[in-house]
């Protein structure tokens, strides 16, 4: 009865191949394990055979489609025998594996079989198995390192090797290895275009939407058939701002490569987490850009900006720009219908608590336009007129922000370098003294150490030095970059929200104060440039009818 009772239960016959096993050959070919777990169970006659196959699929991790299946009919009492090739089919994972064949598959009365490893649990305990399956997992544990280095190596050299490439780029035919724009890089530059104009990331995924365009998830699931399970799928155009975000802080746009970004915990644990920036692996210039430089640093301000966009902001080309001079937070913007202006802005800690904390920094989009329209042409005068004594102007606002010591740092790295030169040649006469017996060792050692310790500090000090002057020729660079921009505009008009980003890092607005019987207000103006500030008083009289008319400018 036991007999018959045997063969009436399932024989599954599990079948196994990861991608990493395919480099093996046909050795561990789907279609070479079939065969010989068919002979061996016609040989030794087994029946009512069923095969179980994962192609494709680690061995590190059991959430496998056909394993789980196998493990659902032994569970429910279906299974009689499990036999596959070798242990590392079963798994790589010590631990689980063990689990199964000493735990799990005894429980459930479940022979197991191991061909190639001579493992039949019929024929009692197998005391090289443990040892086996501890192989295996070094095996996948040192075959995950190599493919680690392999890719690091391959992203160091500016090659592509993510699974997928970016939205608006496609493999190269030639070498899939290289990215060439795709059919979807002009709604990249669109999408680019509709940020510098102001567009925020929800009202691009708004028009997106309208204009149903299918999301990067939805397209991988047309042409690769990923993504099936994601529940976005089921509305193929519905963009999400944090999408649309993701894609405007992407430097793969520049013709940039960026690798590493994402890793796992381990070659067990699968679940992606994403690695510090500086640990990303930048090579410029691998592909054929879709953005260029400056249109990308301009909307990177744009996209860091976390205040959320209102369906009434449209005027406001200052979306992010402006803040409080006294709580230091963001001020709001603000349009009303019958108001001679067309918005303004107050200080939203003044707002949110109701008048509690803070006070309203009132100023309108109009005085804020005249304001920047009035600075903007001044500096491009300043620049076209005498490139090199803008500069110097620039500079002269630098040093007023930074202590004066920070421009004496070159000396001071002089004298350091020169100090450990010094320390070198003592040490080495010390070190020649001792060699040749005119001092002892002992004495030696006592009278280096003071140096060594010295020269340790002083070399510390001579990074931070570095550094330092590194930043000053850079902040000299940024100035230079920065005065051939602004002269391109000595004859605007207007200004807009591009030109505003583009220019200006931020605006601070002071509470207004009185002077008489006018009104002041400060206005603080920071340039891209290291936030270098220069500063404008505004002004205004009282009595007058307009909550916030224009001000001029103060003498």
């Amino acid at each position: 009865m036991a007999r018959t009772k045997q063969q009436i239960r399932i024989t599954a016959l599990y079948c196994r191949l990861s991608r990493d096993d395919e480099y093996s050959g046909d050795s561990v070919s789907i279609q070479t394990q079939k065969s010989m777990l068919s002979q061996y169970a016609k040989e030794y006659g087994f029946e009512n055979c069923e095969f179980f196959v994962d192609d494709g699929y680690s061995g590190t991790n059991f959430n496998r489609p056909d394993f789980q299946r196998m493990i659902t009919l032994i569970e429910q009492g279906k299974g009689g025998t499990v036999i596959v090739k070798d242990l590392s089919r079963l798994g790589r994972n010590y631990l689980e594996t063990g689990n199964y064949t000493e735990v799990i598959f005894p429980e459930y009365k479940v022979r197991f079989i191991a061909i190639n490893d001579s493992v039949d649990t019929d024929k009692g305990d197998n005391e090289f198995a443990p040892f086996k399956n501890i192989i295996n997992e070094w095996y996948a544990k040192d075959y995950s390192r190599k493919v680690r280095s392999a890719f690091r190596v391959k992203a160091l050299k500016g090659e592509y090797t993510g699974p997928f490439p970016a939205y608006g780029y496609t493999r190269d035919p030639q070498d899939r290895h290289h990215l060439i724009p795709d059919e979807h890089a002009p709604i990249v530059k669109k999408m680019f275009e509709m940020s510098l104009q102001g567009v925020c990331c929800n009202r691009i995924a708004k028009t997106l939407e309208d204009e149903e365009i299918p999301t990067p998830r939805a397209f991988l699931m047309d042409k690769y058939g990923k993504y099936v399970a994601n529940e976005r799928v089921k509305h193929p155009c519905a963009w999400a701002k944090v999408t649309v975000a993701n894609i405007l802080k992407n430097p793969v746009y520049l013709g940039h490569t960026v690798a590493q970004r994402y890793t796992t915990r381990s070659f067990k644990d699968k679940r992606i987490m994403e690695k510090p920036e500086e640990q990303w692996i930048i090579v410029e210039n691998t592909h054929e850009a879709i953005i260029d430089q400056a249109t990308f640093e301009t909307v990177q301000q744009r996209v860091t900006v976390k205040q959320p966009c209102t369906w009434e902001n449209n005027n406001n080309i200052f979306r992010g720009l402006v803040y409080c001079g006294e709580c230091g937070g963001r001020m709001v913007f603000s349009a009303r219908e019958g108001r001679k202006s067309l918005g303004s802005f107050c200080c939203n800690t003044h707002r949110r608590y109701r008048g509690k904390e803070c006070s309203t920094h009132y100023i309108t989009l109009e005085q804020l336009q005249e304001l920047m329209l009035e600075d903007i042409r001044r500096h491009a005068c300043l620049a076209a007129k005498d490139k090199e004594k803008y500069i110097d102007y620039l500079i002269s606002l630098y040093q007023k922000k930074m202590d004066e010591g920070a421009f004496v740092k070159q000396k001071e790295l002089d004298a350091v370098s020169n100090r450990l030169k010094e320390l070198d040649q003592i040490i080495k006469r010390l070190y020649e003294d001792s060699a040749l017996g005119r001092i002892s060792f002992e004495r030696y050692t006592e009278m280096s150490k003071g140096y060594i310790d010295e020269q340790k500090q002083l070399k510390s000090d001579l990074a931070v030095l570095e550094e330092a002057l590194y930043g000053k020729k850079q902040m000299l660079s940024s100035m230079r970059q920065f005065a051939d921009l602004v002269e391109r505009y000595t004859d605007i008009r207007d200004v807009s929200s591009e030109l505003l980003h583009t220019l200006i890092d931020r605006i601070v607005v002071h509470e207004k104060e009185m002077e008489g019987d006018e009104i002041i207000m400060r206005v603080d103006v920071y340039l891209p440039v290291h936030r270098i500030c220069w500063r404008q008083n505004r002004r205004r009289h009282e009595g007058s009818s307009d909550p916030a008319p224009e001000m001029g400018e103060k003498e």
